[in-house]
């Protein structure tokens, strides 16, 4: 199956693009595809720090994807 990772904030700088399609396997978690992304240096330490979200939906990483999924990282955010 085919989903599409979209990078918000410090995310997008450390992926090198607003995002990126990955192939995973039929029933494939977050966390899959988490562990997938890692391979992209830095950013693999910038995700135990994000949450990640389908749609307006914030999904745990025990979450199962489908095909076609919009998977969007969202890093921490702080302000004052």
């Amino acid at each position: 199956m085919r989903i599409d990772v979209s990078f918000w904030g410090v995310t997008r700088r450390l992926a090198g693009a607003d995002a990126l399609a990955l192939e995973l396997p039929e029933a494939a978690t977050v966390a899959d595809a988490v562990d997938r992304l890692t391979a992209h240096g830095e950013l693999g330490k910038e995700l135990d720090r994000c949450a990640f979200a389908i749609g307006s939906t914030l999904v745990a990483r025990s979450h199962v994807l489908d095909d076609g999924d919009q998977l969007a990282v969202l890093p921490p955010v702080s302000g004052g």
